[in-house]
Parts: structure tokens; C-alpha cells; sequence
């Protein structure tokens, strides 16, 4: 994908062995949100369609320039996978993006084997 200049994008690819449904619901649910993604002030919801299995975020935190999150999910057989994509990064930022977006992940993972114990 193509960036404007002094931008960059980061791609997070995941498989689950979990239905859609379960991952969209961890995904989505304000208080499982807090604990995995613990979105800065200056995230918005932009879009969220539980048919498609999208979440589009407005990511504005204070003094860093707008971006976009996009979360999709896709089921793969009784297996679902997230694709997480960052755009419009300035580009100082990427490799700081590209951490913090693995943390994250890391995050979901255990939110996900977490409520699969309860």
C-alpha cells in the first residue's frame, strides 16, 4: 500500500483456533477493550460492523497526527483470522507502532485464553 509522504502503515496478521464470534466479542466489549488495547484519549470508534466483523478506529492521541486502525476478522474453517492494519503513521512513529501493535496482540492473546477459562 502505497503511503503520502512521511507516512507508513503496519500490518498485524493472527490465527486463532476460536469462532469469529468469541474474538469479535473480546474485541469489542468496552471493558475486555481497556485491558487489552487500553486505547489513549483521542481514539474514537469510527466504525464498527458486526456483520463484516470490522472495527475501524480513529487514532488521534495528543500531538501525533490522525491515523487509522482497522481490525477485520475472517473465519478460516472452525479457525478465525485478525488482520490488524495501521495507516497513515507518520512515519517517526512506525517503529514505535510496530512494538507498542505487537504488545497489543500479545495483550488480545491473553484476554482471549483468559475468558476461555471462565
Amino acid at each position: 500500500m502505497q503511503e503520502p509522504s512521511g507516512r507508513c502503515a503496519a500490518r498485524f496478521t493472527r490465527r486463532y483456533d476460536a469462532p469469529v464470534e468469541e474474538l469479535w466479542h473480546a474485541l469489542t466489549d468496552p471493558e475486555s477493550l481497556k485491558r487489552w488495547l487500553a486505547p489513549p484519549p483521542g481514539v474514537t470508534v469510527a466504525r464498527a460492523e458486526p456483520q463484516q466483523r470490522v472495527l475501524e478506529l480513529d487514532w488521534s492521541p495528543a500531538g501525533e497526527p490522525a491515523s487509522t486502525v482497522r481490525i477485520e476478522l475472517h473465519a478460516e474453517g472452525d479457525r478465525t483470522v485478525l488482520v490488524l492494519e495501521h495507516t497513515r503513521i507518520d512515519a517517526t512513529l512506525g517503529m514505535r507502532y510496530l512494538r507498542d501493535w505487537g504488545y497489543a496482540l500479545d495483550r488480545f492473546d491473553n484476554e482471549l485464553a483468559t475468558r476461555r477459562q471462565t
